[in-house]
């Protein structure tokens, strides 16, 4: 049961931005049509000993490293065309800065490098590419308190 007055939202609006820096102007990639699960669970590190006579005991480690995998609609061919933009992205080879903002203003903000890959499909889909990225450093997740 929902706490009255609670508000939901849908990830319809949500948008994914790269930058070359950190602090600065930031590009969107347009056509996003999923997004991955961000975070994960840590590694359990075993401390049962032979005091355990039950149960096994284990203290959280470290999350797994992360790769998230982005599909797109893939627009037409052209200059400013989404696959033009991360195709050159990943030729580039260098690592850039990556901000998710969730339709709520949740962000998730990484630097990644870039690899893609053109989705498989038949007759009637519509054609698209994943992007893929595997964060450098830990993601920072920022959950804004103010009202949108």
């Amino acid at each position: 049961m929902a706490r009255d007055g609670a508000v939901y939202s849908a990830f319809n609006g949500s948008k994914l931005e790269y930058s070359t820096t950190e602090i600065g102007s930031y590009t969107q990639i347009y056509g996003l049509k999923t997004i991955p699960d961000i975070g994960g669970t840590p590694n359990q590190i075993d401390t049962t000993d032979l005091d355990n006579t039950e149960f096994e005991t284990a203290i959280n480690g470290l999350k797994p490293a992360q790769q998230y995998e982005f599909e797109f609609n893939c627009e037409q061919p052209s200059a400013e065309a989404n696959i033009k933009l991360v195709s050159d992205l990943e030729d580039a080879g260098t690592k850039v800065y990556w901000k998710l903002t969730l339709a709520n203003g949740i962000v998730v903000s990484f630097q990644s490098d870039v690899r893609t890959t053109i989705n498989g499909g038949s007759s009637g889909d519509l054609i698209g590419f994943t992007m893929i990225l595997a964060p450098i450093s830990e993601p920072v997740v920022t959950i804004s308190t103010t009202s949108l």
